[in-house]
This record gives structure tokens, C-alpha cells and sequence, in this order.
């Protein structure tokens, strides 16, 4: 009987360049969270192959803000990560329905352990917003942060 190789993703075919695809992941309650999602959108977005500048900038927000998801609720998040349209899409939601906070900082503040997490998102995305949940439809419930980048994929 002849012996089956193991397949590995180089083996797969990509999706083509035009494609719209989406990931979902679900975070637990943990400090091991923002490390996750990091691997996680590098492993996405270096397979479908977006520029790496591209990738930096949405691994950066993707930690960003799934730290201030767990920093405001004790609850698990949920990220999203998907292309449509010729754009990319991040999106975490968390349990906590309060829009993300402004901080009283300026640029200077550049070396502050908190309070860049928006500052960030501006620079680094193309686009972003925030919404409020209920059941899965905007207004309660909990929010969802997204960004949005115009990234070549393949």
C-alpha cells in the first residue's frame, strides 16, 4: 500500500488574488490573548500574502485593541479578519458597550505604558469606527472596533 504524505498549507492552493475571505477567532479572558491574535493575524495575512508594512501595521492595531477589549471586561473577545471589497477588515468585539475612550495624552506621550491605543488605530489604519451590539445587530449588547486598510492581497 502506498504511503500517504502529510499535506502542509504550501501544499494548498491559494484563494485567488480577488477573493473575499473572513477568520474569526474567540479570545478567552486572558493575558496571553493579545500574543494569540499577534500570531494569528501574521499567520493569515502572510499566507494570503499582504504586504508586510500592511501586516505590521494591522498585527499592531489587532493587539492594540484586543488589549483594551480585555482591559474593559472580564468577558472573552472575538476578532475578525477578512477581506472584502479590495479592503481589509479587522474587527474585536468585547462585552462592554461604552464607545473607546479618547485619551487626555498628546504624540509627546508616545512612551506611556496606556493610553495609545486610539492615537495608534488612527495612524496605522486606513479607516475605523465603532458600533454598539445586540444579538449580533449594532446598539447594545457590547461594541465592535474595527480598522480598515486598502491592501493588495496575493
Amino acid at each position: 500500500m502506498p504511503e500517504i504524505a502529510p499535506k502542509t498549507l504550501a501544499d494548498f492552493p491559494l484563494d485567488p488574488p480577488d477573493s473575499d475571505w473572513e477568520y474569526a477567532l474567540r479570545i478567552p479572558h486572558s493575558p496571553l490573548g493579545p500574543g494569540i491574535v499577534r500570531a494569528h493575524v501574521r499567520a493569515v495575512l502572510g499566507r494570503y500574502r499582504v504586504p508586510e508594512v500592511v501586516l505590521d501595521n494591522v498585527e499592531l492595531v489587532a493587539s492594540e485593541l484586543v488589549t483594551n477589549s480585555l482591559a474593559c471586561t472580564w468577558d472573552p473577545v472575538a476578532v475578525r479578519l477578512g477581506r472584502a471589497g479590495g479592503r481589509l477588515r479587522l474587527s474585536v468585539w468585547d462585552s462592554n458597550p461604552f464607545p473607546p475612550k479618547e485619551s487626555p495624552g498628546t504624540v509627546a506621550d508616545l512612551d506611556a505604558e496606556s493610553g495609545r491605543g486610539l492615537w495608534l488605530l488612527r495612524e496605522c489604519a486606513d479607516d475605523w469606527g465603532h458600533y454598539r451590539m445586540l444579538n449580533g445587530r449594532r446598539m447594545s449588547g457590547g461594541k465592535e472596533v474595527w480598522a480598515e486598510w486598502r491592501a493588495p492581497c496575493g
